[in-house]
């Protein structure tokens, strides 16, 4: 069976089939493998480990920490506070 990927204002939407039955609010966790295969693998939110999700194995923490840092334009960590913000000193 062969489905188009489409835009929906921002976004690319693939359909699923109806011959395929999925209820509408299953969540999936979706991702890219080496091969570039689009994989969507059902959320089982009563058993979910944070622990062994390999999808977590591949993510630079490093390099988002930084991206975020960049985003927000300093670096709390670095700034003293100038109001009456709650400390931990």
């Amino acid at each position: 069976m062969v489905v188009k990927a489409r835009h929906q204002g921002n976004s690319t939407i693939l359909t699923i089939p109806k011959s395929i039955k999925v209820s509408t609010d299953t969540e999936f966790n979706v991702y890219q493998d080496g091969n570039g295969n689009i994989v969507y693998e059902p959320v089982n939110k009563g058993n979910y480990d944070l622990w062994s999700d390999s999808q977590l194995d591949k993510i630079d923490y490093d390099k988002l920490r930084q991206e975020e840092l960049d985003d927000l334009g300093y670096n709390p960590r670095e700034v003293s506070p100038v109001g009456k913000e709650k400390t931990n000193a």
